[in-house]
């Protein structure tokens, strides 16, 4: 019978730990049995490797992996698509740690953990992630060095030395071939489901639904601008417009007959009259920036008012928003220029004004009544407005983040009884309000607001910004903005969420409080901002380098951007890698490795010369201990103890071995090193 393959211990130690490692990523995102699993394989993978079990036989291994593919077709329902092929290579290279019989087999197994980890960055690519990986690429490197060094006396800890020693040495290399290497779209798509991915904003709306969003403090996205952000009371991000009623819920629409020519364009497509004649208006404010959106699974994005991208796969819509081609299931980051006081739709088509009037034949009458009495009174659509306004911000209006529910007509029940509403009863009021007196209007849904990160320059806009305000179209002014929750919470826009809940004495203010929790903490606080800060500029540098971001690098490199130059730079560049790696391998095989004793000999002699003592290189150990006493009677005793302790490490047969840096201590060593590095430190004291 051949024998089989026991992988030596101080590898067996960073090979099961990299597996582990590699493994914890797909817990969060894999079926609940799958941390079930591999922890079963591991377990048994290490009472085989201490004797208590036997390897598995083929049947039992067949068995196991028929198990592990019924368990993913009834999880996801197929054995195609990126889940399921996660999830199956998870397994399979666990069941491959039990079936090790030959070398071969533990190299095939390092080289299945570095695609398990790999497979990590699918799904994630923040800062966090990609330096786990890195942490687990140094373990099973530390696996793979070991299984070359087979010697019993091998250290565990120094193989993990040589592993990161070797992944720092690649990392310039890594580095430049990021940026210089040219990149290509994929060959293919991989739509991976991310668990966990708040979807933000929904197509439609009702009371109660955006509240709901803003009980959540994860991140919508962050903004970077190019000079001064817009104050807070400017910083309405839109996403959606709601412009159909049907009584109770806003919904995003358009008429069924309208071409999406004359409702969306592309870049390559923005020939259309209605765009040109929104290009020529141009004018007001700008601001330029950047957001960084995190995975939101829908297509629809966030800006200012009156957006402008060139950036490929970004349509401008016609109600002045930005749109995505597909659904954002990774993180997009996208440059916007915002025109915030430019006119907007001066003139618009009979159906878009007639489609933003609609409102059911019947319901809410009160309200119906109320507002065509103002409107006869104030005589002008302008003067109606201001009068609608003002009395949400005179009469006994409150904001709360948990508002009474809403019965039969929703509208006349929240102004005439409850009158305690969040940002969306406001809106939804307001907005019904005008088109009862023949006002075009629709909602609008986004966020309101961003908190200045203060280690840079860029906003964070959370869920609970979430904020839904009106639009209303007048003549010879076209669409304006009105906020109508500001009338009631001014300090909603101004300070925040959290200052408009505590200035209205609301009971959701504690849960707003329990939302944050401990990160309200002064200083983890400071430790979030300076971690939020270096994932934006990771998100910047790495996950944001596309195509277009490489073109500007290389030509302010190269100027021409050719085949041919960059050919040159790459050449280049790996020349000078080459040659550093060269140097230094040269000056680590001029040094000759020291022993832990000379360590400690050369460490007494550094102390010696710190303490004002000359020193000359020709002196031994007992000399250095002589010098010592001469300069203080009462360090005698240590420097007897540290001269005996070396020279019986030094000159020993036992130790005449031991000269590589690589071979484990015996438990004497290691006592006999501490007390050595005690009676130095004592004899330098007493100097």
């Amino acid at each position: 019978m051949a024998r089989v393959y026991q992988v030596p211990q101080h590898a067996f130690i960073w090979l099961m730990t990299g597996a582990v490692m590699a493994s914890l990523p797909h817990f969060l995102t894999g079926p609940a049995w799958l941390p079930l699993f591999v922890i079963t394989t591991q377990v048994w993978r290490i009472l085989v490797q201490r004797g208590r079990l036997r390897m598995p036989a083929k049947i039992t291994r067949a068995v196991v992996l028929v198990g592990a593919v019924a368990g993913t077709l009834y999880t996801y329902g197929t054995l195609l698509g990126p889940e399921a092929g996660i999830v199956l290579l998870v397994c399979t290279f666990n069941l491959k740690l039990l079936e090790m019989f030959k070398l071969r087999d533990a190299y095939v197994a390092i080289v299945l953990c570095y695609f398990v980890i790999a497979t990590a960055l699918l799904s994630r690519q923040d800062l966090l992630i990609s330096l786990y990986v890195f942490a687990v690429l140094g373990v099973i490197t530390a696996a793979l060095i070991g299984i070359n060094q087979p010697e019993a006396n091998i250290r565990a800890r120094q193989q993990l030395k040589y592993s990161l020693v070797l992944v720092l040495q690649a990392m310039p290399l890594m580095i430049f071939l990021f940026f210089v290497v040219p990149r290509v779209p994929p060959l293919w798509d991989l739509p991976i489901q991310k668990k966990g991915a708040k979807t933000g904003m929904s197509d439609s709306m009702a009371p109660g639904e955006v509240s709901s969003l803003s009980r959540s403090a994860a991140l919508a996205f962050r903004v970077d601008f190019k000079g001064e952000p817009p104050p807070p009371e400017e910083r309405y991000w839109r996403g959606l417009t709601y412009s159909w009623f049907d009584g109770t819920r806003w919904s995003q629409a358009v008429p069924n007959d309208l071409p999406q020519a004359e409702y969306m364009a592309y870049p390559g497509e923005r020939n259309r009259d209605w765009y040109r004649e929104v290009q020529r208006q141009q004018v007001g404010k700008k601001y330029n920036y950047q957001i960084i959106l995190e995975p939101t699974r829908r297509r629809w994005l966030f800006a200012l008012v009156t957006p402008f991208t060139e950036q490929r796969g970004i349509a401008f819509a016609r109600d002045s928003r930005l749109i995505n081609a597909d659904p954002v299931r990774d993180v997009l980051a996208y440059r916007v220029e915002s025109f915030t006081e430019m006119p907007r739709g001066e003139n618009i088509p009979d159906w878009e004004k007639a489609f933003n009037l609609r409102l059911p034949e019947e319901g809410n009458g009160r309200t119906r009544s109320l507002a065509q009495r103002w409107r006869t009174e104030a005589g002008s659509d302008e003067a109606f407005i201001r009068k609608a306004l003002s009395w949400f911000r005179e009469e006994e209006f409150y904001y709360s983040l948990e508002p009474p529910l809403l019965t039969g007509q929703q509208i006349d029940d929240f102004l005439f009884r409850t009158r305690t509403g969040f940002c969306e009863h406001y809106a939804s009021s307001f907005a019904f309000m005008l088109r009862s007196v023949g006002i075009p209007a629709r909602i609008v849904a986004g966020y309101q607001g961003g908190e200045l990160n203060p280690l840079g320059t860029h906003l964070l806009v959370r869920q609970y910004d979430a904020h839904a305000w009106v639009e209303a179209w007048l003549p010879g002014k076209g669409w304006q903005e009105f906020d109508p929750t500001a009338m009631v919470a001014p300090e909603r826009v101004r300070l925040g969420l959290a200052a408009a809940l505590e200035a209205q004495n609301d009971e959701s203010f504690a849960t707003f409080n329990d939302l944050v929790g401990i990160s309200g903490l002064p200083l983890l606080k400071d430790f979030m901002s300076a971690l939020d800060y270096a994932e934006f500029q990771w998100l910047k540098l790495v996950v944001d380098y596309d195509t277009d971001a490489q073109k500007g690098v290389l030509q302010k490199l190269l100027g021409d951007v050719s085949p041919m130059r960059i050919a040159l730079l790459i050449g280049a560049g790996l020349g000078v890698v080459a040659a550093a790696m060269g140097l230094l391998l040269f000056w680590q095989s001029r040094s000759v490795p020291l022993n832990w004793w000379e360590k400690e000999y050369w460490a007494l002699y550094k102390g010696l010369q710190k303490k004002g003592i000359p020193v000359s290189d020709d002196l031994g150990p007992l000399a250095l201990a002589r010098l010592a006493t001469a300069h203080s009677a009462t360090s005698q005793p240590a420097a007897k103890a540290w001269l005996r302790l070396y020279n019986d490490a030094a000159y020993r047969t036992a130790y005449q071995d031991k000269t590589t840096s690589g071979v484990a201590l015996s438990s004497e060593d290691r006592r006999n090193r501490l007390k050595l590095r005690k009676f130095r430190k004592e004899m330098l004291r007493l100097i």
